[in-house]
């Protein structure tokens, strides 16, 4: 059989998606090394970002499992909407990776279509009611990062930030502001947070940045409009979510006539109003809630739902791919030592069966 050239090969793989890829692997060795390869890894989720985005208008976007509201009503939750009524809370998203708190202070990151898991270091805080977080990918390095935040004091919110690479937890500093908000919205290499200035006379909400590769604050400044200061600024309530790349920020109620996108990110900000009539192709992934979340038989994703509204914006954007959560290596197999410790045994044969010598 003749052998495809080195350029063709990766071309006509990363048209597939994950589970087949994974499939794949099992027809040699040869193939099994390239589909492993963080170059293709990389080159396989730069195009399924391409398709989705650019030729088929697909915004992808996670979210926890249906969860059970006291009433016996059943909804799929953004996660900030019942971060008080469970345990198990969906942290964030980037590149296929998943970050959860499973249970309490446990945290795993995981990519739901290869099943791979991975458990953080828990962090070493007092209060664990009182959180904010955040999970995203640091380009500078290469790496991921848990942002971790927890109220010190009164008006004030303390940092620590960990590493996939090191899973250790280090000090980042305090800042003058209580969170509003729980989950970090990310956008263009930053965490986002809606938070409180309690230095201000009226506690005024503030949009606060997390820069992940310099691990610094800023504030982000508001739209300066009357519209957005009457239909945004004073309501009781706000979210941050994400349309387009670009970070935006909107009413809890009525946000389909009060949303405002920031522009030009990198350079000078510049906020724009949504258009009321632009729709969206939105497919929501639904990810299972377990109590410990461990590899097994099956994706760890439910079937795929659909929508055209944009009422999962503040949902974190997910797309299948095949990054590890094992950014040092995935860990080996333990091999037995010797052939004693084996579990095959030699079976003793009856001496009254053919060929059995006395």
């Amino acid at each position: 059989m003749a052998e495809l050239h080195d350029d063709v090969l990766p071309n006509i793989l990363k048209r597939l998606n994950v589970s087949d890829l994974i499939r794949c692997k099992s027809v040699c060795k040869s193939w099994e090394n390239l589909i492993s390869d963080s170059g293709f890894i990389k080159f396989h989720m730069n195009y399924s970002y391409q398709i989705d985005y650019k030729n088929n208008d697909i915004d992808r976007r996670i979210v926890m499992s249906r969860v059970s509201y006291r009433n016996g009503s059943r909804d799929c939750d953004v996660d900030d909407r019942l971060f008080d009524d469970r345990d198990c809370h969906l942290l964030g998203s980037s590149n296929g990776l998943v970050c959860i708190s499973s249970f309490a202070s446990q945290l795993v990151v995981a990519n739901p279509s290869t099943r791979e898991v991975q458990t953080l270091q828990e962090p070493q805080i007092l209060d664990t009611k009182h959180l904010c977080w955040g999970f995203g990918y640091d380009s500078s390095t290469d790496d991921y990062k848990v942002v971790l935040g927890f109220r010190k004091r009164v008006g004030w919110t303390c940092f620590q930030v960990l590493s996939l690479k090191s899973n250790v937890w280090k000090l980042i500093g305090d800042v003058k502001y209580s969170f509003h908000s729980r989950i970090g919205i990310l956008c263009n290499g930053a965490l986002h947070w809606i938070m409180k200035d309690s230095s201000s006379p009226n506690k005024k909400r503030v949009i606060a940045s997390f820069q992940l590769s310099e691990e610094k604050f800023i504030k982000i400044s508001e739209p300066d409009d009357e519209r957005y200061e009457s239909g945004v600024a004073s309501c009781p309530n706000m979210n941050l979510g994400i349309i387009e790349d670009c970070l935006c920020v909107f009413p809890c109620d009525g946000f389909n006539d009060n949303l405002w996108m920031l522009k030009n990110y990198n350079g000078k900000l510049s906020w724009e109003m949504f258009e009321k009539d632009c729709d969206m192709n939105l497919a929501l992934q639904c990810l299972k809630e377990q109590e410990h979340y461990v590899p097994n038989k099956r994706t760890l994703c439910r079937d795929m739902l659909f929508y055209k509204t944009k009422e999962y914006i503040c949902a974190p954007i997910y797309m299948e791919s095949l990054v590890s959560p094992y950014v040092n290596g995935r860990p080996k197999r333990k091999i037995q030592e010797s052939n004693s410790k084996k579990s095959c045994k030699l079976i003793k044969r009856d001496p009254m069966l053919p060929g059995a010598s006395g």
